[in-house]
């Protein structure tokens, strides 16, 4: 693990003393792109003492590059600390490639990517963890995915729309691997839906809503079972900046729904809704609450889940920021949970999704 670090630590400091921090986001002729985002995570929960304390929550490291005037390949290459049994911090490192794929750039209205990459299901479901609104995935990702979220290998075809508005539809297959949605033993493919419309209701407004599917049906090795999966997916999400004070005042509204049906080998039915506000009120400050219900159209022995969360951000600049969160979730018992993160990006720094 140390010879790791040391590798990555030389060529990203090659990189920097070769370019320019323009030059350095898309790479140039030779050398790729490369950026590293680190979490930093001071956890104290009322009901779960045994993660408690510092630890570093995730450490992801971006290499991105043109590969000629047809593609540009991502390698996203993830590393955080395993949880030991008793749901502590483990001494030891997980090193796993959240995506690594390419991409075309050369064809008109449509986007055909191949690799392994998140899955384009829902608002937030394709977003690292270094971007997502508040410091933890939501509950609802965490019961439909699990922890990591849904990214496998396959295949990705995306079409733009021609119209006055930004409207794309994306069909993907995807190799079933991910163990919360599918069991392990088969050779077909789950297919993801979704279709993405972003209208400019004013200067200052703009609506993004989505709808998105997942559709999974196969047989076990040695058994008549018939393994399914569906899951049906909406979001939307109101942007407010005023065209006056832009950088110091914002708004922000984004709910999303999911619901899983699972049936065959492992039978599983949950769904939920979060929703979040964001506001902006001052130029390197925000705060945001959120609310969750994980339960509805739930299945036999399944307990409703209502958390809470507020959140207030200090960001100075797009490449660092430390938040601090607090967490009040009610499941069979309530727990009471602080946070404080320090976000910091060094190198390449790639565009978030809007």
């Amino acid at each position: 693990m140390k010879l790791l670090f040391i590798v990555f630590t030389v060529l990203l400091a090659q990189s920097a003393s070769a370019q320019s921090l323009s030059d350095r986001s898309r790479g140039n002729k030779f050398n790729p792109a490369i950026g590293l985002n680190a979490l930093t995570l001071f956890k104290n929960s009322a009901r779960s003492p045994e993660g408690d304390g510092f630890s570093i929550q995730e450490i992801e490291l971006q290499f991105s590059s043109d590969v000629d005037a047809y593609f540009r390949a991502e390698a996203t290459i993830g590393m955080h600390q395993e949880e030991s049994e008793d749901g502590g911090h483990a001494h030891e490192f997980k090193v796993e490639p959240e995506e690594v794929f390419v991409e075309s750039i050369s064809l008109p209205y449509v986007t055909v990517k191949g690799g392994k990459f998140y899955a384009n299901f829902g608002k937030y479901n394709a977003v690292h963890s270094h971007a997502l609104p508040f410091i933890y995935r939501s509950k609802l990702q965490e019961e439909i995915f699990g922890e990591e979220g849904l990214s496998e290998a396959g295949l990705s075809v995306s079409f733009l729309a021609p119209i006055s508005w930004f409207s794309e539809l994306s069909l993907q297959a995807l190799q079933p691997t991910n163990e919360t949605l599918f069991i392990d033993t088969h050779h077909g493919f789950a297919y993801v839906l979704k279709w993405k419309n972003l209208w400019e209701l004013s200067d200052s407004l703009t609506m993004e809503w989505g709808i998105s599917g997942l559709n999974f049906s196969s047989h076990s090795h040695g058994s008549d079972v018939e393994d399914k999966t569906s899951l049906v997916g909406a979001d939307l999400t109101f942007k407010w900046r005023p065209t006056n004070n832009s950088k110091s005042s914002s708004f922000v509204w984004s709910s999303e729904f999911i619901h899983k049906d699972r049936a065959g080998s492992s039978t599983d039915k949950n769904g939920g809704l979060t929703s979040f506000v964001r506001y902006q009120f001052a130029k390197r400050w925000h705060m945001q609450a959120q609310y969750e219900h994980v339960g509805l159209g739930k299945g036999d022995g399944i307990v409703d889940n209502n958390s809470y969360t507020a959140l207030l951000a200090f960001v100075p600049t797009e490449f660092s920021s430390l938040r601090a969160q607090y967490d009040q979730i009610h499941n069979i018992e309530v727990e009471k949970r602080i946070s404080l993160q320090l976000n910091i990006s060094i190198g390449a720094h790639p565009a978030h999704q809007y």
